[in-house]
């Protein structure tokens, strides 16, 4: 019982750091935490002390309709920045299933809308980028100014 309720808070918890609803479609499978150097180096990495790599596994989402399909593993990992966390780049490793129909041809279904359209971004990432978020104005330049000037100071 106790361990429900450890798991229940556990993904109540990771439900705020992942981008909107991604429990409902992905299981958390693995975390690690790398060095930037692992990336490209952009003069925006030298804002991070390292970046936090999160691995998620789409779950059998199957309806009841689609239950003839049979698993044949997964994609690879789709790659997408979201939100840092605590100086920390984040990276989302994102493994869709594929599934073989009657005939056994790949099938790929419930696509998700993982990244914003033209980027490698979440889409609440993408979104706060462009300014389309509804952040205020003043709440918005005050976080550029600060991103600025620990940019400066690397």
């Amino acid at each position: 019982m106790e361990q429900n309720k450890t798991l229940e808070q556990y993904k109540y918890f990771i439900d705020f750091i992942l981008p909107e609803n991604m429990l409902d479609y992905f299981e958390l499978v693995h975390m690690e935490e790398g060095p930037v150097e692992e990336l490209p180096k952009t003069k925006m990495d030298r804002l991070y002390h390292s970046v936090l790599h999160i691995y998620l596994d789409e779950l059998d989402n199957r309806s009841s309709k689609d239950h003839d399909l049979r698993p044949n593993g997964f994609t690879e990992a789709t790659k997408i920045e979201d939100f840092p966390i605590r100086d920390r780049k984040v990276l989302l490793h994102i493994r869709r299933r594929r599934w073989l129909d009657g005939e056994g041809k790949n099938v790929l279904f419930n696509i998700y809308p993982l990244y914003a359209e033209g980027t490698r971004y979440s889409p609440g990432l993408a979104a706060f980028l462009k300014g389309n978020d509804g952040l205020e104005s003043s709440y918005r330049s005050l976080i550029g100014e600060d991103l600025l000037r620990k940019w400066r100071q690397s």
